[in-house]
């Protein structure tokens, strides 16, 4: 019997917000980095990861939270353990199971997601993002790499005159970059048109 469901995409993007009741059931990705802790740590606290130690942290500190004491813990984390910290939705640069994260080193063991442009990840990035933008309801492949180009909407790429809706994962960012040979500063979240 095959799912007729349709899949909910709204999750991540409202993850630690107040949502509302048209909300549906949902699965995320959420990236995780293992610490050791500075010191005593209860489940869901928020830390900063300095050189791969943990510690409380807030807003206003100088090294600002990252994320937080993993939340399924059914203890606190003893000063010395070893444990996985729970990162901040919508922090991470770029999501295979692969990410990183301005407060870790890149594990050398891992294939490098430098920005640099390079003709195989460039073409297998073209490849990704014309096959994602062909399966999406939006404009042409050309057309949304021009409006990625521009890098000024925070929240959404916005499509003037043409049907265009839905959500866009953050692996289409890593992509674009690769593309483009460049970092982008925004990372919207979703297509939307004036349609």
């Amino acid at each position: 019997m095959s799912d007729t469901r349709s899949v909910a995409t709204d999750a991540l993007a409202t993850l630690g917000t107040i949502i509302d009741d048209t909300a549906k059931r949902d699965a995320i990705h959420l990236a995780v980095a293992p610490a050791v802790a500075g010191q005593r740590l209860e489940a869901g606290w928020h830390v900063t990861v300095v050189d791969g130690v943990a510690s409380t942290a807030d807003d206003g500190d100088e090294d600002a939270p990252i994320g937080i004491v993993d939340p399924f813990l059914k203890r606190p984390v003893k000063k010395g353990e070893h444990f996985w910290v729970v990162l901040y939705p919508r922090t991470i640069q770029s999501l295979r199971h692969v990410w990183t994260h301005p407060a870790f080193a890149d594990d050398p063991a891992i294939q490098s997601t430098s920005t640099t442009p390079n003709t195989d990840r460039s073409s297998e990035s073209e490849a990704w993002l014309r096959d994602f933008i062909g399966g999406s309801d939006c404009p042409s492949y050309e057309t949304i790499m021009a409006l990625v180009s521009d890098d000024d909407s925070p929240d959404c790429i916005y499509i003037r005159g043409t049907s265009a809706t839905g959500t866009i994962p953050l692996e289409f960012w890593h992509h674009a970059e690769i593309v483009l040979g460049r970092k982008l500063n925004s990372r919207a979240t979703y297509f939307a048109c004036s349609c």
